[in-house]
């Protein structure tokens, strides 16, 4: 027997970065029909950082049958160290991505943005749902669906959409005007700004090591396999903004000089991994931090960075993304089991589940993520007295535990069958046919 023809619901989702097009998968899964506009001329730009992924994205991609294939393309780490940018000192060195591989059963591991974008867009089943040089301009909701209006004079209409395009959304923007939505607590604000790229491996690395140097107003990442490296550097903004900012390969250049003393390794400046740096992968940017207090308004629902975001210093947007994707995909899938053609009352109250279950989550990590960030770049006297000479003497099982706490919340798509792997530590969400 063939699959079922799709239903009539449509869902349209704005942005095809790695949670707008995650969801696609989930929602082909779910046999929904959906379109993904994309502002620009591609979806597969080579220019991206390196992207953390913890276990439990891991798990979400092999529950759609992806892991197996990107595994061929992850950096896997299996050690963190610590070390100061002043003199390049490691004053903390532990085995904790090993440990918490060992743990969950899938590794903490690195890629580049664009591997995983085109890992979720060539195993789209129809790849001819994703339409490019879309850029949204206006969005009119009715009784019984949405209209998005594109900058080419073009029009798509659907029964919700899904703004997943970034921490700059339009449909943000829009669906707070429609909503009259008071400001959020927490608006999006480019708080720090940051390079990054990748990087041929030099001397002083060790392949598998995650390095996080930190210092006053400046921290970096360093992410090494064995034939490239990705890394983020970031510091503070002498003027926080809510605008947004275009930079220039020159101010890139520039701000690359200006760093180049820094030490991001033992023994290694940040010149020397500048002159291995594949120009091309690299990019100055600005880092926002902002949550917003209510993620959808009647037919639009929001996700992603569009609606939460942290600076890259966590490692966890995309997790944190992708992640609550699925459990917008399982309301959706929920709510059209009960109610083929939902009204908006019933989209509301599907989306406030999804936001009910996501919040507690997703606000932690923005909070958490703000005060981590001022730790590596002491931002005050204690910031500096912890990070100096109390975290180095954390041991890695109380590392490793909070991080567990996290992991294991992981979220599965409830209707795609899928045997879990074995594991040390118990996840919280199970998927159908577990066990």
């Amino acid at each position: 027997m063939g699959e079922p023809s799709p239903t009539k619901f449509r869902a349209i989702i704005v942005g095809a970065g790695p949670v707008g097009l995650y969801l696609a998968h989930a929602l082909s899964r779910a046999n929904i029909d959906y379109i993904v506009l994309e502002q620009y001329e591609t979806v597969l730009r080579y220019q991206g950082a390196g992207v953390l992924l913890y276990p439990q994205t891991h798990r979400l991609l092999d529950q759609i049958g992806l892991y197996e294939t990107i595994k061929k393309d992850l950096m896997i780490s299996h050690t963190m160290k610590d070390l100061l940018t002043g003199n390049g000192r490691v004053i903390k060195s532990t085995p904790l991505w090993a440990r918490l591989q060992e743990q969950h059963a899938y590794p903490m591991a690195v890629l580049s943005r664009a591997q995983l974008i085109a890992l979720l867009h060539e195993n789209l089943p129809d790849k001819g749902r994703v339409r490019t040089n879309a850029a949204v301009v206006d969005i009119k909701t009715h009784e019984s669906g949405v209209k998005v209006h594109l900058r080419d004079g073009s029009a798509e209409e659907g029964t919700v959409l899904i703004g997943v395009d970034g921490v700059h959304s339009k449909t943000r923007q829009i669906m707070q005007q429609l909503g009259q939505t008071p400001p959020d607590s927490w608006p999006m604000t480019a708080t720090f700004q940051g390079l990054y790229g990748c990087f041929r491996p030099c001397h002083g690395y060790e392949p598998g090591t995650f390095y996080q140097s930190r210092g006053s107003g400046i921290a970096s990442q360093i992410m090494i396999g064995e034939k490239k490296g990705h890394f983020a550097i970031v510091r503070p903004k002498f003027l926080p903004t809510a605008e947004s900012t275009r930079y220039t390969p020159e101010d890139r250049d520039r701000l690359a000089e200006e760093l180049a003393g820094i030490m991001v390794g033992p023994g290694v400046r940040f010149g020397d991994v500048w002159a291995a740096t594949d120009k091309e992968t690299a990019a100055m940017v600005d880092q926002e931090e902002g949550y917003c207090d209510k993620w959808y308004h009647e037919r639009i629902v929001l996700a992603g960075d569009a609606v939460h975001k942290s600076t890259s210093v966590t490692g966890l947007g995309v997790n944190t993304g992708i992640n609550s994707a699925a459990v917008l995909a399982n309301q959706l899938h929920h709510t059209l089991q009960s109610e083929p053609n939902p009204d908006t009352p019933a989209l509301e109250d599907a989306f406030a589940r999804y936001q009910q279950i996501r919040s507690f989550e997703a606000s932690r990590l923005h909070t958490n993520g703000r005060r981590q960030v001022r730790g590596v770049t002491w931002a005050t006297w204690t910031d500096w007295l912890w990070d100096r000479f109390v975290n180095p003497w954390i041991g890695v099982e109380t590392v490793a535990a909070l991080f567990s706490k996290l992991i294991v919340r992981g979220q599965m798509l409830d209707y795609v069958p899928f045997e879990d792997r074995e594991v040390r530590v118990p996840w919280k969400n199970s998927p159908p046919g577990s066990g």
